[in-house]
């Protein structure tokens, strides 16, 4: 079976969790001609990809209740779900897309969701696989891509474009990622021991600080075991990334904020999560709600804000509002200037 007919076939396991909530075994290893243990390996990889977990019965897969409200989070359509597969495998893509390998070269462009509601902050992970549609130089891509596979430790040059300098990194390459419409490489800043992110297109001269040699098992061992911790840490960051959804963070530096919606934009809020680790305190009679958040910087905030400006305050902390009423007036200031 190809990558491309495995892809087809792991949609169609999404769309009957989706619609029946259950995969008929016998039914859809016929549809398939496949055997049943291809179709267990499937099950395995939509578990992972979804992070869910059915239950096998005597016939069918089954998934529970909770699962099934967790996948069908996104949805923004009232009709009947069958008309929507536009949709449907738009958000399916969004779901698997730390795995993209197994989406079509030709057409990760056009499978990016562009009409669901919560695609604003859309975080498209890429480990292990290969992808061609990275904006920037083809070799130093190629480069990354592959150092990003096997977790190496690499330089180059980066371009600031605040200071318009560059200056050399040395970093281990952790993952690449797509982010309002930006591809950037994360890695570990080996000189501050940080995790830091980098703009694809400003990253030029790359090189391998260090070739693989194994003079003897020992050696073998030793870059086994640093492969495994790297391994696990870049599992981490994705989780991170994907509660987040935002490339700003300070994972030692955590404000709890308190932000008050009014009542036109409170739904939006009831109905999806933003990331942040967003959890409703109240809801109040005038059908405005409190949600408290937690931000690393006041830049995050003010990114994830303002696109709701005139229909939030911030309560707490009081700090944060000063800053992005500042932030507001010198804004005006610029704008009205001759």
């Amino acid at each position: 079976m190809t990558e491309n007919k495995k892809f087809v076939r792991l949609f169609e396991i999404y769309t009957s969790l989706i619609l029946d909530g259950f995969i008929l075994k016998n039914k859809f290893v016929d549809d398939n001609n496949m055997s049943k243990r291809t179709l267990l390996r499937d099950i395995k990889e939509i578990e992972k990809y979804l992070r869910i977990e059915l239950k096998s019965e005597k016939d069918k897969y089954v998934i529970s209740s909770s699962d099934l409200k967790k996948i069908k989070k996104g949805f923004n359509f009232d009709d009947n779900i069958k008309k929507n597969v536009d949709i449907l495998f738009s958000i399916f893509i969004k779901k698997v897309s730390a795995n993209l390998s197994l989406i079509p070269r030709s057409t990760v462009s056009k499978l990016l969701p562009q009409n669901i509601d919560d695609d604003y902050y859309d975080v498209i992970l890429i480990a292990s696989n290969d992808i061609n549609n990275i904006s920037g130089d083809s070799e130093n891509i190629d480069k990354l891509l592959s150092f990003v596979k096997d977790l190496n430790d690499i330089s180059f040059d980066y371009y600031m474009e605040s200071a318009k300098s560059s200056f050399r990194v040395e970093a281990t390459a952790y993952l690449i990622y797509y982010f309002q419409g930006i591809w950037y490489l994360v890695a570990n800043d080996n000189k501050k021991n940080r995790i830091k992110t980098y703009i694809i297109n400003n990253i030029s001269n790359i090189n391998l600080m260090k070739k693989i040699k194994f003079n003897d098992k020992k050696d073998k061992e030793e870059y086994d075991n640093q492969y495994k911790i790297r391994s696990e840490k870049r599992d981490k960051l994705i989780k991170h990334l994907e509660s987040k959804r935002s490339i700003y963070w300070n994972e030692d530096k955590i404000v709890k904020t308190l932000v008050k919606f009014n009542s036109n934009v409170a739904h939006y809020f009831k109905n999806r999560d933003y990331g942040f680790n967003q959890k409703i305190k109240t809801e109040l009679e005038d059908g405005s709600v409190l949600i408290n958040f937690d931000f690393s910087s006041f830049t995050e905030l003010r990114i994830f804000l303002s696109p709701w400006l005139g229909s939030f305050k911030i309560i707490s902390p009081e700090k944060f509002n000063k800053e992005f009423i500042e932030h507001l007036n010198n804004a005006l200031s610029v704008m009205q200037s001759e």
